[in-house]
Parts: C-alpha cells; structure tokens; sequence
C-alpha cells in the first residue's frame, strides 16, 4: 500500500503543469529552412525538436502555421498531422519532434522566389513562441521519360527530368544557354539523334542530380558522386556539340559508344566534367575533339579512350577523387575483350594530366601484328604529364611531374581541400605548367575557359591561364 501511494505520489509530481508566464519552450532552430526546391514537388521532410529544460511540465495550447495553407508548408507534430493541431503536453526536461514538409507553388519567374513562414507555438500560460519557416521556390519544367523524335529545343530555363531523357535518332534537341537540367536518381539522357548543347561563359548549361539539400552542414549533395545516370551517346548519333556546359556528379560523366571514326561524334568545349563514380569520359572507337575543359575527380578514368581518333588540347585531366579507391586520371586502349579497336590518333597537346597517384597515365596497347596495321598511336605534346618519364618521338616538350617535390600534385591548384571535398583547378604562381605550351596549338584557342587570354608565345598548359592575384592594400 506505501509502494502504491509513493507511485501515485511520483506520477502526480511528474505530472505538475505548470501555467507561468515565464517558462518558456526552446528550439533547436530559430529558423527552420530549405535549400532551393522545386515548385510542385514536394520536399524531402527537414525536422526539429522543441524541448522543455523547466522544472514543471507544460501544455500548449496548439501549434500552428500562422498562414494555414496558403504557403505550401505542412506539418507533424508529435505524430499529429495538421495546420492547427491542439492539446499537446510535453513533460519537464523532455522533448518532443516536429517534422516539416513543403509543396511551394509555380510563381511564373525564372529567379528563385522566397516563401516564408510561421510556426506558432501557443502554451496554456498566453505565451506565444515562433519559428520561422523559409523555402525558396523554382520554377521547372517536369520532363518525365520524355523522348523527342522530332527536333525540338529546350529555351532557357529549369528542367526536372524523371525517367531519363531520350532524343531518337534522326532528331536534334537544342538547349539554349543558361538551362539548368535536374535529373532524378538513376536517370539519364540517352542521345542516339543529336545533342547540341551551346552555353556561353555567363550562361552556361548545367547537367546535374535534383538533390538541392545537404548531407551534412559543410557537404552538399551537389557534390556527392552519383547523384544521377550521365550522359550517353549511341553508336548511330553523330555531330553532338557541347560548349560551356557543366556535368557533374553523376554515376558517369559521357559515354560514347562505338560508332563511326569517319564522322564527327562529339565536340567538347570550354566545358567542365566534375565528380563522377565511374569514368568521366569514355570514348570507344569514335572521332572526338576535346578542347579548353575540364575533367577532373572520377573513381574511375577522367579520360578513358578504347580506339578511334581523339583530340585534347588545352585540357586538363587531374584526379584527385578521394570517396573509394580509383584509377588513374588517363587511360588508353586499342582493344575490347581482347578484339582490335586500333588507335587511329590520340593527340593530347598543351594539356595538364596529373593527379595524387604516383602514376596518373596507364596505357593497354597490343601490336595486332600485319592483321591490324598502325593501330597505335599517339602524341603528347607541351604538356605537363604526371608519369614515368618516356624517352620516345610520342612525347614531345613534356614536364614530368615531380613526385619528390610535388607528391599529390596540389601545388599546382588553388585548393585541394579532400575535408570539404571542394576543389578549384585554376592555377597557382609556382606549377610547372605555366608558359609551357606550344603556340601552335595555343593560337587555335587565344582565350582560356574563363575568357583569359593567353599569352601568345607562353600560354599555361591546360584550360586555366595563370592570373596574378589582386594585391592587398
């Protein structure tokens, strides 16, 4: 009988609700916000905790949106779901979870558009507490397993692709400069037409994941591999063109599968290919030109060439990808599954090749004998090159990278920071790829990815010219 009244004492005391004024609730956030998303699709679900650190326990009235349903928010508190929900109790020094999603609206503008509100928590003393709620809101255009069989162009804007994305052959898509292309977990854009994708340097074209959130404070998931397929392009599709585009963190960068290498298949320029979890670009018995662009960061290949006939000038290829163990930043091949895919030209001019590899070039070439004749070959021209040096007519005015002085090659970067995973491949003062390019190359592209020009009988290897940096008053 003590035993029972000792109980009944405990859960009466722990039950003393408290209606002062002066307690207060506290809030892991003040302001509870989401990074851009898209209008008309949901978010993922962002929560908080409200916690009760007084000595008595607390009613609250209600919480509510102060908005109700007009700015797309919707909310579960403590496992009840509404915009107005009431009578809720939280016990002293204890905790309760609020989950908060988001639907926002098309508003009609090309710029994200801020949505706010507020959370308001009503306790049984009158007093009144908020958290505020912010999203912005983009506007895109849903294309969900769309397939263009006829030619079609994508004016400027934001598109959400679901499904993947296909343009048939015979068909040409046109994308204008300043489109960004979200693409969903796992799909891709499939070109067996033609793809002609022409950005400009203020406006570029970007291919990338939808994920627009973070994984943790300081990571993006924009910078997380894999977020969506890639980009590929079939044996039949011929005279793609890519200028000042960015494709980045994907499962694979762009595939081009084997075709003709009597017709032009791919043109890359002034583009940039970040973060892949396979190769970033593979080509395979294709006639492909690669010019003032970047290619870095694949637990893969940066480049991986299988035959043809290629062309990389003013390139530069760095792998420095650190999430899993990977390959090298180059590779070459004249065979698949041991079957001939002669090497017709694999030109690699004014360009940097490195990475934090003690060996950043690998090359599976195999004389075939009188059966396939000349099936290897390739030149490397004024470069800077992260491999064992070779004393042979293929390479030519070549830095090998020193490993003794440069280990993981990073000094010739501006920042190589594998804590953040943030990396800016422009050029410092003391890298050996400054003045070492070839003029012959050099004068076909005066000006770098940025719109630097290059000096004209001492430009820098690579797709970044040196710049001074501004002196400091």
């Amino acid at each position: 009988m003590l035993l029972s009244v000792f109980l009944v004492a405990a859960c009466n005391e722990d039950a003393d609700f408290s209606s002062d004024p002066s307690l207060r609730l506290e809030f892991s956030c003040d302001t509870l916000s989401f990074d851009t998303i898209f209008t008309s699709v949901g978010t993922p679900t962002a929560v908080m905790k409200v916690y009760n650190r007084n000595g008595s326990s607390l009613n609250i009235s209600n919480v509510r949106l102060k908005n109700g349903e007009k700015s797309g928010f919707r909310i579960n508190v403590d496992g009840q779901y509404g915009n107005d929900i009431q009578g809720l109790e939280i016990r002293k020094n204890d905790s309760l979870y609020v989950f908060v999603e988001a639907t926002l609206e098309r508003h009609g503008q090309s710029a994200p558009l801020m949505v706010s509100d507020s959370l308001q928590f009503m306790l049984e003393s009158g007093v009144e507490q908020n958290v505020t709620l912010l999203a912005y809101g983009r506007d895109v255009e849903l294309l969900r397993g769309a397939v263009y069989g006829t030619d079609a162009t994508l004016a400027k804007g934001g598109y959400l692709v679901y499904d993947s994305l296909h343009v048939a052959p015979g068909a040409t898509l046109t994308i204008e400069p300043g489109s960004v292309l979200y693409f969903h977990k796992d799909a891709e854009a499939k070109i067996s037409g033609t793809l002609i994708a022409h950005g400009t340097k203020e406006h570029p074209i970007v291919f990338r994941g939808d994920r627009t959130d973070n994984m943790f404070d300081y990571l993006p998931y924009d910078r997380i591999p894999g977020q969506w397929g890639g980009i590929t392009f079939a044996p039949e599709s011929n005279g793609n063109s890519l200028v000042y585009c960015d494709v980045h963190s994907a499962k694979y960068g762009i595939r081009v599968q084997a075709g003709s290498t009597d017709e032009q298949r791919l043109s890359i320029l002034s583009s940039r290919l970040e973060n892949f979890d396979g190769n970033a670009l593979e080509t395979v018995m294709s006639r492909v030109d690669v010019a003032n662009s970047l290619i870095a960061n694949a637990r893969g290949n940066c480049v991986k060439i299988i035959g043809g006939s290629v062309r990389f000038i003013h390139c530069t290829i760095a792998n420095f990808y650190v999430w899993k163990q990977r390959d090298v930043a180059l590779a070459l091949h004249n065979s698949i599954d041991g079957a001939p895919a002669p090497l017709g030209e694999a030109l690699f001019a004014n360009c940097i090749i490195t990475g934090s590899k003690e060996d950043e070039l690998m090359g599976y070439l195999s004389e075939f004998g009188d059966t396939i004749p000349n099936c290897i070959n390739y030149k490397f021209v004024s470069s800077l090159i992260n491999t064992v040096q070779e004393e042979n007519e293929n390479f030519i005015n070549i830095i090998y990278d020193d490993k003794e002085e440069h280990p993981f090659a990073k000094e010739h970067f501006a920042l190589i920071d594998h804590d953040v995973f943030a990396y800016d491949f422009h050029l410092t003062d003391s890298t050996s790829a400054r003045g070492i390019s070839s003029s012959d190359y050099s004068v076909l592209y005066p000006y770098d990815i940025d719109g630097v020009e290059r000096l004209p009988n001492a430009a820098d290897a690579g797709c970044f010219q040196y710049v001074d940096a501004p002196d400091e008053e």
